[in-house]
């Protein structure tokens, strides 16, 4: 490419969004360039190496359940190891396991015995569980919105229910532990739960956006490239200007709202310790914390792919809301001594990943009937959708077809 040139579309952002996109536009023969701030691909799902382990970003689980991701077409690509639907609530003085009804029906019958979770708060959300598995999107966003504490509490839960168990399993994906996201949106994150079982690629969660790129032939990505505007045709960097027919802006929110003049809704942040330990045993159950909730989630990542840690070794992943420095390093190894008995001298820090724009805020109410389209140029990103890998895809499948429509049209004209 020189200082000038030209292609069918430019997208800015290399994103899930506009990955999703330009492997569209490149699957009906037109030539697509992304241009990337950043070195790498996927923006915020990314994954790099250190010393033997394949650490992400954040800590990042993909779930097959999403439509979305199964439309691409390369679910198959990422050797995705789901974890076990097991999952272990840590308290100071108790433990309890809760365990998937789909695969053991007997035991999780016996887990509700155990712990905070009465019997007929267990039946309420066994009927969410179904209604969101079998209902239709539109039907699942058709209920009048509110935040998901009360969307809980409208369904009759007790506060200590909701305290105890939902905001320990809710508050490490939705990154908000006080529950203020739209229900809405909830209720259709339950949908892919009920659907499909989170998993980790063998190779870290970068093989998502990898293998969007390894399918998206005709498209040339240039990173390491700051944009400065974008326009009707055309997009303008530090290394020059590149002339197109249709433009997308497929950047993060925040990136977004400074190229377009629109509005920034603000965003959820989260911190992750990476430890290195002797493997542990049952580490492939997700961990929450249920009473200092200071940890949203905990997870042996090697205990699911063992792949990601030289042999014999845990790679144990933090994850706490918010954004956090070295004074809870210690802290944190502590946890990790006390979540696996694992002597404190046998707990060494690996890495320290914070992502300050690691989900843009819901607030209800949700609409996924969000544009396409920003006057002349064309938008997609999670924000205009849902939070979520699923959102990401979605709108980038949907810029792509807004796109493919708009350049058909004025070829016919």
């Amino acid at each position: 490419m020189t200082a000038s040139s030209r292609c069918d579309v430019v997208i800015v952002g290399a994103g899930l969004a506009g990955l999703r996109a330009a492997q569209i536009l490149s699957h009906h023969d037109l030539e697509v360039v992304v241009v990337e701030r950043a070195d790498h691909v996927g923006g915020r799902v990314h994954s790099f190496d250190v010393d033997g382990f394949i650490v992400d970003e954040g800590f990042q689980l993909i779930n097959p359940g999403y439509p979305e991701l199964v439309a691409t077409g390369v679910l198959a690509s990422l050797d995705l190891r789901s974890i076990p639907g097991l999952l272990t609530f840590v308290g100071s003085r108790e433990e309890w396991t809760f365990a998937d009804p789909r695969r053991w029906p007997l035991r999780a019958l016996t887990s509700l015995r155990r712990g905070r979770l009465a019997t007929t708060d267990a039946a309420r959300l066994a009927r969410l569980l179904a209604t969101a598995r079998w209902s239709s999107t539109t039907r699942l966003t058709r209920v009048p919105d509110r935040s998901t504490r009360q969307g809980f509490r409208d369904l009759g839960l007790r506060e200590g229910t909701i305290d105890d168990v939902i905001v320990p399993f809710l508050q490490g994906t939705l990154l908000d532990s006080e529950l203020e996201t739209s229900w809405r949106y909830t209720r259709l994150l339950l949908k892919s739960f009920a659907k499909g079982r989170p998993g980790t690629p063998s190779n870290g969660a970068r093989q998502l956006p990898l293998s969007l790129v390894a399918d998206a032939p005709r498209v040339t990505y240039r990173l390491n490239e700051a944009v400065r505007e974008v326009g009707a045709g055309f997009v303008r960097t530090d290394h020059g200007e590149i002339r197109a027919r249709a433009t997308l802006v497929a950047a993060d929110q925040s990136e977004a709202a400074k190229l377009l003049s629109g509005r920034d809704h603000g965003w959820r942040a989260t911190t992750t310790w990476w430890f290195d330990t002797p493997r542990v045993a049952s580490g492939e159950r997700l961990r929450l914390d249920v009473d200092r909730r200071v940890v949203a989630s905990m997870l042996d990542v090697a205990s699911v792919a063992p792949e990601r840690a030289p042999r014999g070794r845990s790679l144990i992943a933090v994850a706490v809301n918010g954004e956090h420095d070295a004074r809870l390093d210690d802290e944190m190894a502590q946890d990790v001594g006390r979540f696996y008995d694992v002597a404190r001298g046998d707990v060494t820090l690996i890495a320290r990943t914070t992502v300050a724009r690691a989900l843009p805020k819901l607030m209800p109410p949700l609409d996924l009937r969000g544009p396409s389209r920003r006057g002349s140029v064309f938008v997609a990103g999670d924000y205009l959708q849902t939070p979520s890998i699923q959102g990401a895809l979605v709108s980038g499948r949907r810029a792509a077809h807004a796109i493919r429509k708009s350049l058909v049209t004025a070829d016919v004209v």
